[in-house]
């Protein structure tokens, strides 16, 4: 998450307030607890992801290189914030699941022009971002996923990552995510 000045005062000013209300009127407090846990639950009931890789995927994954007529997309994510609420991930719109913090999805892919969709299960359509870029033969490429809050909602930021040594390094920790149609193992997706 990027924190602005203004995301920091807004917290700062929401904490102290939230306090001071809490303290003063702790049957309102009561009354306001109830509604937030029954929104983190709805958030937590959205989390579909696909099952999680066994050891062999997960080590061929983190070598974290293609065979020589193929291209590999990495997504990960590690942050913090909004780290238990699932990212949607579709790669070119044809691959599609969900990840946490501390998981990855690895696709294998043709050479050329790839598209990354990434949307946040609680958020809305217009704070889904899509990320273009191509990858070449032999090549790999992780899109480490980050979350930039705004007011009412997160969206997803992309970086990208084609070095393997600081990949693998990222990578670590992490477990792999399969896709929702589990047919499709090795993820296999052609060029849009």
């Amino acid at each position: 998450m990027k924190m602005t000045p203004l995301n920091i005062s807004i917290f700062v000013v929401a904490s102290i307030v939230g306090l001071y209300l809490g303290f003063a009127y702790p049957l309102l407090a009561i009354l306001l607890v109830i509604p937030v846990v029954g929104f983190v639950a709805i958030i937590f009931m959205r989390n579909k992801s696909g099952a999680v890789g066994d050891a062999v995927a997960l080590s061929e994954a983190l070598q974290f290189s293609a065979p020589t007529d193929k291209s590999r997309i990495y997504v990960m994510r590690k942050g913090f914030v909004g780290g238990q609420q699932g990212m949607n991930i579709a790669v070119n719109g044809v691959l599609e699941s969900q990840i946490r913090s501390k998981y990855f999805l690895m696709a294998e892919v043709e050479p050329g022009k790839h598209s990354v969709k990434a949307k946040m299960s609680s958020g809305s359509e217009s704070a889904a971002r899509t990320h273009h870029f191509d990858v070449a033969a032999g090549e790999c490429v992780l899109l480490d996923m980050k979350l930039n809050m705004g007011a009412l909602q997160g969206t997803p930021d992309f970086t990208e990552e084609r070095d393997a040594a600081q990949a693998k390094q990222m990578l670590s920790g992490c477990k792999l995510i399969l896709w929702k149609d589990a047919a499709r193992e090795p993820a296999t997706v052609s060029q849009r």
